[in-house]
């Protein structure tokens, strides 16, 4: 049976005060938005997907969420229109469906099917009973053939019927920003060069050890999602946006400017340091500077929302403040309205999908699953 828990309504009504000649009427327009939060029933079980607001996969139809903890071995699955529990599924690490000792990262893969994918660059494909279906290895000669000095393949998705990977470059000397997409049936690949992107290694902070055994990196985040059939390449540090059409062979660059918000972090930063510390003082202040999330697709509206934030300057011991904001744009991502959200307590907005019009954010409620769901009107 359902158990849904209401844990509090707001109902706001966000109004932007209009500045003559800088947007248009509807840019400013009044938006209402009302926000609720469910529980999901654990059924008295320890959800480990509470725990972290990453690593949830969504299934396309929305109805899932799969969690996998590498720690227990066990793969989580919500019922996303019930809010429940349905089960939890041990999966075995070696032997012949064995998901890979250090399978640390889950990803859907065709219908009923997950990839569990390692940071050794192994990927298991596997049915939701635990029998494993496939294996890849992104180390391949074929595949890294040409790119010894880009670094290592990283995993970023896979196409819709699961035929190719798209891949980033992973290098603790340099940040590529290219995308590889690799075809397993031909074994062929093509990069999407990413121009724009070429920014994200001005962000990247590096550290190794004298005798090179040890190393340490922060940098900006290189994503991939599908929309309508067509990959969406994004990344946290400007509000650009590319659109791939796998099936033409396009590739475009879509921007959007905003009145509230930088449109692109801009600091100067160190890139090479000689402490493990200075990785991390530097990290903080690159964070300090806005941030853009993923963008989730409202269906019943066609729209898309994306999310905005940046840290505010410390003071003495007060815990740290920030300011957060919403775009909703169309889909090409034409800015159509955006708002100032600071004041309904979002520290990181983090949107995970969009279903029937509300915006589903995943919270930590006391160690329990629960989700923040926004409708914008």
């Amino acid at each position: 049976m359902q158990r849904l828990f209401c844990v509090f309504l707001i109902i706001v009504l966000v109004s932007c005060e209009r500045k003559a000649g800088e947007k248009s009427e509807e840019i400013y327009a009044e938006i209402h938005i009302s926000i609720d939060t469910v529980m999901v029933d654990s059924g008295n079980e320890i959800l480990m997907a509470a725990t972290g607001s990453y690593g949830h996969v969504i299934s396309s139809d929305l109805d899932r969420l799969y969690y996998w903890d590498p720690n227990s071995s066990k793969l989580e699955i919500i019922d996303l229109d019930e809010f429940q529990l349905l089960e939890k599924i041990s999966f075995e690490k070696e032997g012949p469906n064995g998901v890979g000792q250090y399978a640390n990262t889950l990803s859907t893969y065709r219908e009923d099917q997950l990839a569990f994918i390692g940071w050794d660059d192994r990927i298991a494909i596997s049915s939701l009973d635990g029998e494993v279906i496939q294996r890849i290895k992104l180390d391949e000669p074929w595949m890294v053939e040409d790119f010894e000095d880009n670094g290592s393949l990283s995993f970023k998705g896979f196409s819709e019927d699961g035929k190719k990977i798209y891949c980033g470059f992973l290098n603790f000397k340099k940040l590529d920003s290219d995308i590889l997409e690799l075809d397993l049936e031909n074994q062929t690949k093509k990069v999407l060069r990413l121009a724009e992107f070429d920014k994200l290694d001005q962000f990247r902070v590096s550290w190794t050890s004298d005798d090179g055994n040890a190393m340490s990196m922060s940098h900006p985040s290189l994503d991939i999602t599908t929309w309508n059939g067509h990959k969406l390449i994004y990344t946290n540090i400007l509000n650009s946006v590319y659109r791939y059409d796998p099936q033409r062979d396009s590739l475009q660059l879509l921007s959007y400017s905003s009145s509230l918000t930088p449109n692109e972090k801009s600091g100067t930063y160190k890139n090479d340091v000689s402490t493990q510390n200075e990785v991390q003082e530097i990290s903080a202040k690159i964070r300090e500077e806005v941030n853009f999330t993923q963008l989730v697709w409202d269906k019943e509206n066609e729209v898309f929302y994306r999310f905005t934030y940046f840290l505010l300057p410390k003071v003495a011991d007060e815990q740290t403040k920030q300011r957060s904001f919403i775009s909703i744009l169309n889909a090409d991502l034409e800015l159509i309205k955006e708002k100032e959200i600071t004041e309904l307590g979002f520290k990181f907005p983090n949107p995970q999908f969009v279903k029937e019009g509300k915006i589903y954010f995943p919270l930590n409620l006391e160690d329990e699953l629960a989700y923040v769901r926004m409708q914008i009107e």
